[in-house]
């Protein structure tokens, strides 16, 4: 357990003065903890010191504040956030089930703190550019105690009870989620969710990708966190398999009106260990290796850039279409414009957002498509989800585009029509393209 950091509470005289009165009153404080669960510790130290840790204590308090009094606000020598609180007016907290009815209703949104962009949204950005510690598992838990007394030594008692429970239930919201787990490959129970990659030039789908959903209400609804669910109990194999079933039998009946429709699929870290598995799955179901592009994201073969490009060669060997995803998003991606014979380019929403506000932003990607200025080889814009983004990559000469502005992920397919109903104001001037060539493509 990470030692109790507590000088702050030690140094307080007047929070335990309040502390008294508060219980002299019959008001009983309570101590919230947040604790974090990390893949490794040791990136504990490292954390602490690019944290704005008061900044995070001020939105910590912010939730708790819509729920209860909060008398004070500290951390443990790690980076696990505590408070002691009171009831407020008018919601009685007397017993211990009922602070646990709390907590389970304001677990999400102090979860959310750490969550935020000042948080774990910015950690995630800053690792993703090179071997992320937390990609396999993070999360935070809830944890609670009683306050018994302004003594100090009861405190920290407090804190080590909290910690404790908040360790108990994330152990069980794990085995609630694995038994969901279980349960869904047990049915075969998982949604396919398309959403099209737009030909703007001919205003028509040029392919499907094809994305996986946990039922609708199922606490892994989110493909993230299935996935991290099942690596967490050695079922990445089995599930990925399964959703890849799906996918091809659900688009096989697309495929019977729309001959040469294609299909995206993500490539999954196991997935080239099963091409022969996935040969008879595309005969069964009636479709050809023609009807296929592999997704491979970096971020799958993080560890081995070697690997990713051996990855990459086999499948095109094989006859199959392979598109690059997340360009932009990781380490290796400038390796690949010359290391790598690439068919499809996918730019990441990182390399576009806002693009039309930020003039260096638009400067590269002015450039890079002409890294790519070659035939045979289509770049594919993703997360377009304003116009204006989407208007000034056309100017630059982009004719590939994926993005909320244009459709959000369905569990149906769309159709040409669809989409020229969708482009039907969309304009735009070949002659003033900064690589109309390319956009003629």
């Amino acid at each position: 357990m990470r030692e109790i950091s507590l000088d702050l509470i030690k140094e307080n005289e007047k929070l335990q003065e309040l502390l008294e009165a508060y219980l002299k009153a019959d008001v009983l404080p309570f101590l919230i903890v947040v604790r974090s669960f990390f893949k490794d510790e040791e990136w504990v130290e490292y954390l602490k010191y690019i944290l704005d840790v008061n900044s995070i204590k001020d939105d910590f308090r912010k939730v708790l504040s819509q729920y209860v009094n909060v008398i004070y606000v500290g951390s443990t020598s790690g980076i696990d956030l505590f408070a002691i609180v009171t009831e407020k007016e008018g919601y009685k907290i007397n017993t211990l089930k009922k602070l646990e009815n709390m907590v389970n209703i304001m677990e999400e949104d102090l979860i959310s703190v750490f969550l935020s962009e000042g948080y774990m949204g910015r950690l995630q950005k800053q690792f993703d550019i090179f071997k992320n510690p937390f990609r396999t598992f993070i999360e935070f838990a809830v944890g609670y105690s009683l306050v018994k007394s302004a003594n100090i030594d009861d405190i920290v008692e407090s804190v080590k009870i909290a910690i404790g429970r908040a360790d108990m239930r994330r152990r069980v919201k794990i085995d609630d989620l694995t038994r969901e787990l279980y349960r869904i490959i047990d049915n075969e129970d998982v949604d396919t969710y398309f959403q099209p990659i737009v030909d703007i030039k001919e205003k028509r789908v040029y392919a499907h990708e094809a994305l996986v959903r946990a039922p609708m209400g199922s606490p892994l609804r989110s493909p993230y966190l299935l996935f991290k669910i099942a690596h967490y109990n050695n079922m990445e194999m089995y599930l990925d398999g399964l959703v890849r079933r799906k996918h091809l039998q659900r688009f096989s009946e697309y495929v019977k009106t729309h001959r040469n429709a294609i299909l995206s699929l993500n490539l999954g870290p196991f997935t080239p260990m099963f091409l022969r598995d996935m040969e008879r799955d595309l005969k069964r179901v009636g479709l050809s290796k023609e009807n296929i592009i592999w997704e491979v994201s970096e971020k799958t073969y993080i560890d081995d850039f070697t690997a990713f490009a051996r990855t990459i060669d086999f499948l095109v060997s094989q006859g199959y279409k392979v598109a690059i995803d997340d360009f932009g998003a990781g380490t290796t991606t400038f390796k690949l414009i010359f290391s790598i014979n690439t068919q499809i380019i996918k730019v990441d929403r990182s390399l576009v957002e806002n693009i039309h506000k930020d003039m260096a932003k638009r400067t590269f990607i002015e450039r890079l498509i002409g890294c790519f200025y070659k035939p045979r080889t289509l770049v594919v814009v993703e997360g377009i989800e304003t116009r204006e983004e989407l208007n000034t990559l056309l100017d630059i000469g982009y004719r590939y585009y994926q993005g909320y502005h244009l459709f959000r992920p369905a569990p149906y397919l769309i159709s040409d029509d669809d989409v020229s109903v969708v482009l039907h104001d969309i304009d735009y001037d070949i002659v003033s393209m900064k690589f109309s060539g390319y956009f003629l493509i």
